[in-house]
């Protein structure tokens, strides 16, 4: 697992790098998904797909909620796996939207979402204090975002 190149995103890596070829296709990741008990990703498919060159469609209906983790009797990670892959897509420009405007709220403001004064009130009624504007935070981000694709596109 080491020697695994970000860069390579294939899906023969990505099967050799999680080691698919241990799944007994036994189910239980399916059975415990949440998402796939209401319409959404089926992670049993997700190997399926993968180790036969298929697509998944669905990657970004996962929740990461890391239950398929916890109950695979090979230890597949399954979360990891669809983070590669949803990186895959979104480097193919496949993200959806909702995905896209959270990643720029926060290269913009360092949070996923806008801090307006909706979120200024609810803080207030909370009695949270109020929101700092994080400069020293935003710099540092900015210097990790510098160093990934991310930053260059």
């Amino acid at each position: 697992m080491d020697d695994f190149d970000p860069a390579d995103l294939s899906d023969e890596r990505l099967a050799v790098r999680f080691s698919l070829d241990t799944c007994r296709d036994c189910g239980l990741c399916s059975k415990a998904c949440p998402s796939t008990r209401h319409g959404g990703i089926d992670p049993r498919n997700v190997v399926r797909d993968l180790i036969a060159g298929e697509r998944e469609e669905n990657v970004w209906d996962c929740l990461l909620c890391y239950i398929c983790d916890d109950v695979c009797p090979v230890d597949i990670n399954l979360p990891l796996l669809i983070t590669h892959l949803r990186y895959r897509s979104a480097l193919e420009g496949d993200a959806p939207p909702r995905f896209v405007r959270g990643a720029k709220a926060f290269l913009k403001e360092g949070r996923g979402f806008p801090a307006g004064p909706r979120t200024a009130k609810v803080r207030e009624e909370m009695g949270l204090p109020a929101m700092q504007n994080g400069d020293r935070a935003m710099r540092e981000l900015g210097k990790v975002v510098s160093r990934t694709r991310f930053a260059h596109e």
